[in-house]
């Protein structure tokens, strides 16, 4: 029962990987190069923060983010031609789709969050900033320019300083990732747009939450510290 876990961790990071050398030598259908590789750099991503999430915290979070990933594989099958590594990547998808709904996580998954977890919400944050490098290669299918580059380095860069528990990265998170998915959306398909600007609006929502604010600025941070009182001095006798 306890290798279960291990096997599927293991079948998403294959699948992930197999997805990659599948849209990256495909000559262009549907992805250019460029797009292909954000798209692939999102893939091990999220591949392996799944991987890590289903084996060490066991969070239920992980099964989410891994039935995420295997939705967007499956959306890969749809659109890329299915042959040489795309098929091999296939095959691990459906079986990391077995896997996954199966019952073979059930009893190994925590039932209840951590109580020491950041908690839902920041950890949503983290990975829709992340996302935001796919995003821009599935927004762009036929090329990257620069400032939709900008806002994918963006992504990355605000989602380490927030797990640095920065506060920079939070307001970088509320004030920065707009305008730039504004300016990236410029750039897009009229559905690569309204994908853009819903992926910054949703982090710009986030960002702005109580939740996400105070697992960077803790609220007995803000608390005004203890009095301390002198002793009152006697006089002389």
């Amino acid at each position: 029962m306890s290798r279960a876990p291990h096997v599927i961790a293991v079948l998403l990071v294959i699948g992930a990987s197999l997805w990659s050398l599948a849209i990256t030598t495909s000559r262009n259908e549907p992805f250019a190069l460029d797009s292909a590789t954000l798209i692939s750099t999102g893939l091990l991503v999220f591949a392996l923060i799944a991987a890590v999430g289903l084996l060490i915290p066991r969070g239920r979070w992980a099964r989410n983010l891994a039935r995420g990933l295997l939705g967007v594989e499956l959306l890969l099958a749809v659109i890329t031609p299915l042959r040489g590594w795309a098929i091999a990547a296939l095959i691990a998808t459906g079986l990391g789709i077995v896997g996954v709904q199966g019952r073979w996580l059930n009893g190994w998954l925590r039932r209840l969050p951590s109580a020491t977890g950041p908690g839902l919400k920041p950890i949503l944050f983290i990975i829709g900033l992340l996302a935001l490098v796919p995003l821009v290669g599935f927004a762009s299918p036929d090329g990257v320019v620069f400032r939709q580059g900008v806002l994918g380095a963006a992504g990355i860069v605000t989602a380490w300083g927030y797990g640095k528990a920065n506060m920079w990265a939070l307001w970088s998170g509320r004030v920065l990732i707009m305008p730039l998915a504004i300016l990236a959306a410029t750039a897009a398909s009229i559905g690569g747009a309204a994908l853009t600007l819903a992926a910054g609006t949703g982090v710009t929502w986030l960002a702005w939450t109580k939740e996400v604010r105070l697992a960077v600025s803790p609220l007995l941070d803000t608390l005004p510290g203890p009095r301390t009182v002198r002793p009152k001095q006697e006089g002389p006798q």
